[in-house]
């Protein structure tokens, strides 16, 4: 009896002793490579993909909330956007992957509720947002309770996390974009086969192409939780191709009438998907609506009130003039457009 209970004690001890050297090296793990943004970021490689960025955008603003008095709300188009580059202001730039209106005015409630008062906020407002069933906001479960983030102990002694460092070490990133050391994002090289080239005749886009613009309400609403601020709101980027096989599908004008309600609950509006040298650039964008940091910051300097001739604004002419002036802009593209697509055809089948 007395030596079964021995071995049993040692037996518990060996497998305590087990676990807890497992726990440690998770944590360790966790910790060099910190998927999740909790430390310094990835110490190993210096690179970290945006596995969970509802959750990462918050673990590194909040210890230093005070620092910042601007804020930058958007989509993964949004991530690329230098948020150093906003002259005048310390910005954060809170944008993740598939963010829409409804995530961003619960994070505005958040942040509000924690006392944080920017002097200005920047707004990506994403144009799918608009077209086809309302998608549920998808937010940590603290931030509809108001509570604090996750502990780095709950978050690093967990296999999901683990999972993360696991896939950032081995390059197995879930988009094409990654953040470096300074939490600057940027996107991944890709060869040219993988690169964005649109050929042949513009064809309207696939359904659902169905538009709602009574979403405009979720960005105007988010733009009222900071009456302090001074509000600029912006679309990035997106290729004319893309615009254009939109605008064949008849919906159109009801996204640009959603915009002009937005614009007009913003103390600044601007429109960069229009044809220019920007968007109709193939090199700079993998998919056409993904440009790259050195687009963005051209994207930047105009927000910060230079280079405007890259966008369309809306406050320095009435709504149906921006209008017209943006179909005119669209009909010269999609003729320019149509015109090379069968100079190419008549030049093959010679």
């Amino acid at each position: 009896m007395g030596k079964s209970t021995a071995r049993l004690r040692t037996y518990i001890s060996w497998l305590s002793a087990s676990a807890f050297v497992i726990a440690a090296a998770c944590f360790l793990v966790n910790c060099l490579v910190d998927p999740l943004w909790y430390l310094r970021g990835n110490v190993l490689t210096g690179i970290n993909y945006p596995f969970n960025e509802r959750l990462e955008k918050l673990n590194r603003f909040l210890p230093r909330m005070r620092d910042y008095d601007c804020v930058i709300f958007g989509t993964s188009r949004a991530t690329l956007l230098p948020e150093n580059e906003i002259k005048g202001y310390h910005c954060f730039n809170m944008a993740f992957s598939d963010g829409q209106a409804s995530e961003y005015l619960l994070y505005g409630h958040y942040l509000r509720q924690r006392g944080f008062a920017p002097r200005l906020v920047i707004v990506d407002v994403k144009r799918e947002e608009f077209i086809g069933p309302a998608q549920a906001p998808e937010v940590p479960d603290f931030i509809r309770t108001g509570d604090a983030p996750p502990s780095i102990f709950e978050a690093y002694l967990s296999l999901d996390a683990l999972d993360f460092s696991i896939r950032t070490l081995r390059g197995d990133s879930p988009h094409h974009r990654y953040y470096d050391r300074n939490f600057a994002v940027n996107l991944e090289v890709r060869s040219k086969r993988h690169r964005y080239n649109p050929t042949g005749p513009i064809t309207p886009m696939p359904p659902p192409f169905d538009v709602h613009p009574e979403r405009a309400a979720l960005y105007i609403k988010l733009r009222q939780e900071f009456p302090m601020a001074h509000a600029i709101g912006y679309i990035p980027p997106e290729s004319p191709w893309r615009i254009a096989a939109f605008g064949l599908t008849g919906g159109l004008d009801a996204y640009l009438a959603a915009i002009g309600q937005i614009a007009g609950a913003y103390d600044e509006f601007l429109n960069f998907s229009i044809p220019s040298p920007i968007t109709e650039s193939k090199q700079d964008t993998y998919d056409g609506s993904h440009y790259s940091r050195a687009v963005n910051m051209r994207v930047a300097a105009a927000l910060s009130g230079s280079h405007r001739d890259l966008a369309i604004d809306w406050r320095q002419a009435d709504a149906p003039a921006v209008i017209a002036d943006y179909h005119e802009r669209f009909a010269q593209f999609v003729a320019t457009a149509d015109r090379a697509a069968a100079d190419s055809n008549d030049g093959a089948k010679q």
